[in-house]
């Protein structure tokens, strides 16, 4: 079983951040199908280019959408994709941005920053599901998720595995 809580912390420091201004934050943000951003859903501050992250809720019901395996697009992903049932899905990409007015949210006129969260350079996924699921495709991917949020690590080897994500320190690579 993956990591799988309704409450998920991480830890870990920036990598490519040295242009990053002392107001920098770290934002959690839901994505639609095709990974736009639609809410912030915790964000922290960039301290000496190390952060930690909790993340409590569920996401809003407008970042629900049924998980389709065309829509999936995660690291390791590739081929025929099979669900073993129905579910809705939020998946979540992570930002930095420089907290101008340090009001300890984003603001419309601070621009997102992309970011790449990794353990030991293989890619970290988060998504949350409203039930248990099994996501499989090509080169051996199979993820068991269950109901709330899920993050596990993705080895991207002769074949895709998935490992469980239990802590270990996280990079988050940005290009400002």
């Amino acid at each position: 079983m993956l990591s799988s809580a309704q409450a998920l912390s991480w830890q870990g420091s920036v990598v490519g951040g040295a242009g990053l201004p002392p107001s920098a934050r770290v934002g959690v943000w839901s994505a639609g199908p095709s990974g736009a951003p639609i809410s912030e859903l915790t964000s922290a501050p960039i301290s000496s280019g190390t952060f930690t992250l909790k993340l409590d809720d569920a996401p809003p019901s407008r970042a629900q959408f049924p998980l389709r395996p065309e829509s999936i697009g995660w690291p390791g992903v590739v081929g025929d994709v099979n669900l073993s049932a129905p579910v809705l899905n939020s998946a979540v990409n992570l930002f930095v941005y420089d907290d101008a007015n340090r009001n300890g949210r984003r603001d419309d006129n601070e621009a997102l920053i992309d970011a790449f969260p990794d353990v030991q350079r293989q890619p970290l996924v988060t998504v949350w599901v409203s039930g248990n699921v099994t996501v499989s495709a090509g080169h051996g991917f199979s993820a068991r998720l269950v109901s709330g949020w899920n993050t596990f690590v993705v080895d991207l080897g002769r074949n895709a595995s998935v490992s469980t994500y239990s802590g270990q320190p996280v990079n988050l690579r940005v290009r400002p």
